[in-house]
């Protein structure tokens, strides 16, 4: 299975691939924030992970904190 999204762990939130670029201008051209085009956390600056890479299972907790 795919997981198109890079996934935040430290506040438990998700950005698809796809819009991570317009996301990015959007930041920087309102806030001046450009960690996202580094794959970093706009709000706590932690390393955003691609599930694609994580292991069968490794991304059950993924939403949890916001349910």
């Amino acid at each position: 299975m795919r997981m198109d999204v890079y996934y935040c762990p430290k506040c438990d939130r998700t950005i698809s691939k796809e819009r991570v670029e317009q996301v990015d201008r959007e930041l920087r051209s309102k806030f001046g924030i450009d960690k996202l085009s580094s794959l970093r956390c706009p709000v706590c600056d932690t390393e955003y992970m691609d599930l694609d890479n994580v292991k069968k299972g490794g991304m059950e907790h993924v939403g949890k904190s916001r349910k």
